[in-house]
């Protein structure tokens, strides 16, 4: 898999204060700032685009959230002003949604950023997101939004995307566009990955991400095995459930029209179907050689029903690295999947990546 990512240097800088006018309190230095800016990258697919960063330059490695890859295939980087750079996706993980990359040979010039404690991060404290709100258009500049840390009210629920086993919430209006990119500290150190699910307001039609990041520290401890090449709880398909009210707002970027999968969503649930809709699956993947199709439902995985993506994950953690995935579900006839009779029952052995691959 080669993949392709933007390196811009930071040329407009936009500052969204919380709470009060000015610079915020405790945000970091305006050099600081420069020098971040300038390790954020843009990854960009053949559907859609996202954010990322770089974390060891030397090396050539961004982080990038999993969702900003999966089931993208024809992933391709372009340098500040220069020619594409080749990247390979070394291994991705659907289940913590986090990605590394690697550009190879790394760009001259590359800067990284640093890892910060989280555990020291409270309720109120000040966080800049960096990232591209307009992710996809190659003239695309670095964007850094400050907002608040804070601790959310009830449970945060997670249909179509893992539950997360460690979570900052924080006040930035996100674009999905700034998906995968970094929230630093007043210190300009990465403390979040920016991830999130697309949901609509029903009081304005609007469409907005719900702002969370996965916690430095976690992330810290996961990126290590992926840059080794794993490609644990991601059989290369990005899914959404059948019973997200959000569902058609994924399919923006995967060529399948809204309105179809509007009332393809509505006839399953009509017809008391539930599980998980294949939104595309990932060129060269374990998904695609099982012959899994863009438009199926996956209904069970290894014999257990799955109608939510904690569910999947629930089932895919224990697999080991080479194991077989016994996958059933129903046609749906959306997408790609338009060859088929809705509800014609499917089954695909999906064989997992091996260690490293």
């Amino acid at each position: 898999m080669t993949a392709h990512v933007s390196l811009f240097a930071a040329s407009t800088l936009l500052i969204s204060t919380c709470g009060t006018t000015g610079a915020m309190a405790d945000e970091p230095s305006p050099g600081n700032r420069e020098q971040a800016k300038a390790a954020v990258v843009q990854v960009m697919n053949n559907s859609g685009a996202g954010s990322g960063f770089v974390y060891d330059a030397g090396s050539g490695l961004v982080a990038t959230t999993a969702r900003v890859v999966a089931g993208n295939s024809g992933l391709e980087v372009i340098a500040e002003g220069k020619l594409p750079i080749s990247a390979q996706l070394l291994g991705s993980d659907l289940c913590q949604d986090l990605a590394v990359l690697k550009v190879e040979p790394p760009p001259t010039g590359m800067k990284s950023l640093q890892f910060g404690n989280s555990d020291l991060l409270f309720n109120g404290d000040v966080v800049i997101s960096l990232g591209y709100p307009d992710a996809g258009d190659p003239q695309a500049k670095t964007v850094a939004v400050s907002g608040a840390a804070y601790e959310p009210v009830g449970d945060v629920a997670h249909l179509s995307g893992p539950d997360y086993p460690s979570l900052i919430h924080h006040s930035v209006q996100m674009k999905s566009g700034t998906l995968g990119g970094p929230v630093l500290n007043k210190d300009g150190e990465v403390v979040g990955i920016n991830t999130g699910v697309e949901v609509e307001d029903k009081s304005t039609g609007e469409t907005r991400i719900a702002a969370e990041a996965i916690s430095s520290n976690h992330a810290r401890s996961e990126l290590p095995a992926l840059a080794a090449g794993s490609m644990k709880n991601d059989p290369g398909w990005w899914l959404g459930a059948v019973s997200d009210q959000d569902l058609a707002l994924r399919s923006a970027t995967t060529g399948i029209d809204k309105s179809s999968l509007e009332k393809t969503q509505k006839h399953l649930q009509g017809e008391g179907t539930d599980g998980l809709f294949v939104l595309d699956v990932r060129n060269d993947s374990a998904a695609q050689k099982a012959k899994v199709q863009q438009g199926a439902v996956i209904t069970a995985v290894n014999g257990e029903a799955v109608s939510s993506f904690p569910e999947l994950c629930d089932v895919l953690e224990p697999a080991e690295p080479g194991a077989k995935l016994s996958v059933e579900g129903i046609h749906s006839g959306a997408g790609r999947d338009s060859g088929h009779r809705f509800g014609e029952p499917w089954t695909a052995d999906v064989v997992l990546a091996g260690a490293g691959r």
